[in-house]
């Protein structure tokens, strides 16, 4: 399994992938994740790109019962 966003793999970005992050607004923090926030891709850090998939999959959960 590849490690892309660790090591070798950041090494030939801007600070080795480290900055600010666009959504929780912490300094420093490792932002490599690409997702798509108000119609443009911004990169993330890992602990909001989790937050997001997480609200996702529980707003899907809670309409799925409401489809039946």
């Amino acid at each position: 399994m590849s490690k892309a966003h660790r090591g070798s793999g950041i090494r030939n970005q801007p600070a080795h992938g480290r900055g600010t992050c666009p959504i929780c607004k912490t300094d420093n923090i490792k932002v490599l994740y690409e997702q798509e926030v108000d119609g443009q891709k911004v990169k993330i850090c890992k602990y909001c790109k989790a937050n997001l998939k997480n609200k996702s999959l529980k707003e899907k959960k809670v309409s799925a019962p409401a489809a039946e």
